[in-house]
């Protein structure tokens, strides 16, 4: 086998990714909550919120919308977990996350790479406020970040969604994973878990939204009247993917693996 063959060989080879494995569990929901950060097996979750203008009715970004984070803010609500009051709003239960004129969400930037699976709600609402009324809704979208590194901005500034369309933050490398069914305050699967027609994905950076059909998923959840608080999130920790080249030890021996295959295959030639 010649070099130039045996190369792109012991590359491939060398081209792995290292499984993590470690679960964890990232609240937000503790009696004297006021941190936007939360860290276990080493990892630290920041959340940031910010909305979306729904300009073509409740729940519906328009392909105009961008989003914003003008005048907006997380809450703390100790065991219910997080909100955000998005473009000044108070009150009971637009404090929460919510699809009403706007729709609130809320970015976890991990510091490792995450399989997110769970997302757990502390607290659901129907638009009057009540959490133990039959009315009440929580459906919301997950999204993540396709790519290892966010975006690098020409004039060098930090990379942010914020004054983008939907539709521009898919060509930067986002994507919906998926829209939930919610309505108690429980904890729900959001990606491959109970369903295996879906691939797990893994990201550093995850979007948590109140349900919009804009981002061009299951349209067949009611929208606009979705109100719930984010208590905790829930996954795998895994390494980041290495393409780093093999020991000169290691690839000598590829080498010489490779070369007694060759030679195996003219024997076997030559008898025949």
């Amino acid at each position: 086998m010649s070099k130039k063959k045996l190369l792109p060989l012991l590359t491939g080879v060398a081209l792995t990714v290292m499984a993590g494995g470690a679960w964890a569990d990232w609240s937000f929901n503790g009696k004297y909550q006021s941190s936007n950060v939360a860290t276990d097996q080493g990892v630290t979750a920041t959340a940031t919120a910010y909305y979306i203008a729904n300009s073509s009715g409740n729940a519906f970004v328009a392909k105009t919308d961008k989003v914003s984070a003008t005048n907006t803010k997380l809450t703390f609500n100790g065991t219910s977990g997080l909100g955000v009051s998005s473009n000044g709003e108070s009150g009971s239960p637009n404090h929460a996350m919510d699809n009403t004129a706007r729709t609130d969400m809320v970015l976890f930037s991990f510091s490792g790479l995450v399989e997110l699976d769970y997302v757990s709600l502390g607290w659901t609402s129907n638009s009057s406020g009540s959490n133990t009324s039959s009315s009440r809704d929580a459906d919301f979208s997950v999204l993540r970040f396709t790519g290892l590194d966010l975006p690098t901005n020409k004039d060098k500034t930090p990379y942010t969604i914020v004054g983008k369309t939907w539709a521009t933050l898919m060509t930067e490398g986002w994507e919906l994973v998926s829209d939930v069914d919610g309505k108690d305050a429980k904890k729900y699967a959001v990606n491959g878990q109970d369903n295996t027609k879906v691939e797990d994905k893994v990201s550093s950076w995850w979007i948590v939204s109140a349900f919009n059909t804009g981002f061009g998923g299951n349209s067949g959840l009611s929208g606009g009247n979705d109100f719930f608080k984010l208590a905790s999130l829930s996954g795998t920790v895994h390494e980041r993917p290495t393409t780093e080249v093999p020991e000169p030890t290691s690839l000598a021996l590829l080498g010489l693996a490779a070369l007694g295959l060759a030679a195996t295959r003219r024997r076997i030639q030559r008898k025949a």
